[in-house]
């Protein structure tokens, strides 16, 4: 039997283990203006100049594929928005920083997404072959090399 509409979700995630205290890798995930140094996958820019916070909206590129998501949660271990292509496709994206239970005093950190919409419904029958996107893997790899280099030098 098949749920809801209402309540179908299809989520994907990237999980890579990294050796840098959550924190160390929170801090240079959260420092947007550095991203073009060290990796070229994602580019967000805050189109608020203040902390970000609930309802924030931010210009995010993935690979050249722009969008306009909203803050959900910015907090010491998690950050989140919400984008959608209205009523096609709404996703959640979490960025988890958690510390390792294979690594003491390293991070795992995880992209999660959580897709809904008239999209995720057509994709029902094909949730559980949905791999992470290469995208999300290659940022993930290059954020593990960078904040293994800046943990390093601390």
């Amino acid at each position: 039997m098949f749920p809801s509409i209402m309540n179908i979700t299809i989520t994907q995630t990237a999980t890579i283990e990294i050796l840098a205290p959550p924190a160390t890798v929170q801090s240079i995930f959260m420092d947007f203006a550095h991203y073009p140094e060290w990796q070229d996958v994602f580019q967000i820019t805050p189109l608020t100049p203040s902390a970000l916070k609930k309802d924030d909206s931010l210009r995010v590129s993935i690979r050249g594929f722009p969008f306009h998501p909203s803050v959900v949660t910015n907090a010491p271990g998690h950050f989140a928005w919400i984008g959608s292509l209205p009523v096609l496709l709404y996703g959640t994206h979490h960025f988890l920083f958690e510390p390792s239970k294979v690594n003491p005093g390293g991070t795992t950190f995880t992209q999660k997404e959580d897709f809904q919409g008239l999209a995720a419904v057509a994709c029902w029958p094909w949730r559980n072959s949905f791999k992470p996107s290469e995208p999300w893997e290659a940022f993930n790899a290059s954020l593990k090399k960078e904040a293994e280099r800046v943990a390093g030098e601390q």
